[in-house]
């Protein structure tokens, strides 16, 4: 437990400060988190057999990135060069390896790997790149970390009924309920306090959005925490790496705040319309 404070601490002042500068230190953190994510999946994976292409993963991050940072229509041709590159490579590994098990498996993790960083790093981009979106940043953000310490507290307190023990054995009904109240009322105070930071109103952001926003995520963004739960229980292994003292990988952390750029830059679209 106290590791595990101890590394907030740290990590916490310098995704805070990137997220405020924005720009290229946002964009940076992002590339970096995504990148180093990864490299954990592609090691979790070889765990079972499967040799994936980690410089195509990284490629198809970085195309999303690029796309969410230049808004130009480089994403689907860049998809189907990324496709069909992957389909090649997988090819020419099943030829050089006339033994190597479920080779359209190694195309799909491939595939699946790259899209899925790539397309939740480039809406954590796209988020902050909004109007106001430095304060839907920090409303969403503070959300899910707040959420998941909610879960994780309660949970460890009283929590006794499962939620998905083939998948995530330590997540209980408890600690969800506990994850909504705390992401629910976060959400809240967000929606109330950065508009009186400000001194002025911000674009669709108020008590009530904020709100509506919190119980959203929290409602939502397990899901990002149980997928991650799932690729870990098949590779046979309790986190996705070891760089973050007392919290496990990257990939860990980032599992529901890549869900949570999405659904939150989705939110704020609708609240425009």
């Amino acid at each position: 437990m106290k590791v595990r404070v101890i590394s907030s601490v740290i990590l916490l002042p310098v995704v805070v400060t990137a997220i405020i500068a924005g720009q290229w230190f946002f964009i940076l953190l992002v590339l970096i988190a995504t990148s180093v994510a990864a490299i954990e999946y592609t090691q979790m994976l070889r765990r079972k057999g499967y040799h994936l292409a980690l410089p195509l993963i990284i490629a198809m991050i970085l195309l999303g990135l690029a796309e969410a940072v230049w808004n130009q229509q480089w994403l689907m041709p860049g998809i189907a060069v990324l496709t069909l590159l992957i389909s090649a490579w997988v090819l020419y590994c099943r030829e050089k390896v006339p033994s190597m098990d479920a080779p359209t498996a190694h195309w799909a993790l491939t595939l699946a790997g790259g899209l899925y960083l790539g397309i939740g790093g480039a809406y954590l981009l796209k988020l902050r790149f909004l109007d106001d979106g430095l304060w839907w940043t920090l409303t969403a953000l503070p959300v899910i970390w707040i959420a998941d310490s909610g879960a994780y507290f309660i949970g460890r307190r009283w929590g006794i009924h499962k939620m998905a023990p083939t998948i995530s054995p330590n997540k209980s009904w408890e600690g969800y309920v506990g994850e909504l109240v705390s992401g629910s009322v976060s959400g809240w105070l967000a929606g109330m306090l950065w508009p009186a930071w400000v001194g002025h109103p911000i674009a669709g952001l108020n008590a009530t959005t904020g709100l509506l926003l919190g119980v959203l995520l929290a409602l939502l963004t397990p899901l990002g925490d149980f997928f991650v739960s799932m690729i870990k229980r098949e590779a046979g292994v309790k986190d996705t790496g070891n760089l973050i003292p007392g919290h496990g990988g990257v990939f860990d952390r980032m599992d529901s705040l890549l869900w949570a750029g999405i659904v939150t830059w989705m939110f704020v679209k609708i609240l425009q319309i």
